[in-house]
């Protein structure tokens, strides 16, 4: 007798237990999703920032525009600012590598070498793509060929 209320206890108990395991299981996971869904979402619009002000300074240096300088770099700033909290380390890295190059260049008063500054720039952009989870097939080692199309001279510069 004792162990058939022991049993039938237990197979009210264990069911309950179960479900709410599972219950609380599946909202972390719910929670977790939820993060990460506005998360992606930030990191699509912050780096769509990024690839918009890149590209203005390309199409402006290559039409011979001066750029205002200060303004870009404030706009760099703001993107720091904000992908730190957001960006994947591979962008982190291949960010901070790039301007690492620059602060180089700089002490040392080196000319720049077009091969490696797009390099530099090319591998923000791929990682930015891998990140995102879009597909970098053919688009060079690095990413090499993403600024093939504003370029007219870039089979050139990448084969200096």
């Amino acid at each position: 007798m004792e162990n058939s209320v022991l049993i039938t206890t237990l197979t009210i108990i264990l069911p309950l237990v179960g479900a709410a395991i599972g219950y609380f299981v599946k909202q972390k996971i719910e929670e977790k999703k939820q993060l990460l869904s506005e998360v992606h979402k930030e990191r699509r619009e912050l780096y769509q920032r990024y690839v918009d002000l890149i590209v203005d300074i390309l199409n402006n240096t290559k039409r011979g525009n001066k750029i205002n300088e200060p303004e870009y770099v404030g706009k760099i700033f703001d993107f720091y600012k904000k992908y730190i909290l957001y960006a994947s380390p591979d962008v982190i890295n291949a960010f901070s590598d790039y301007f690492q190059y620059l602060y180089h260049l700089n002490d040392t008063q080196e000319l720049m070498s077009q091969k490696a500054h797009f390099s530099k720039l090319s591998l923000i952009l791929y990682q930015m793509r891998k990140d995102l989870g879009l597909s970098n097939k053919n688009l060079g080692t690095n990413g090499e060929r993403l600024f093939r199309a504003i370029l007219v001279d870039f089979d050139s510069i990448m084969n200096q």
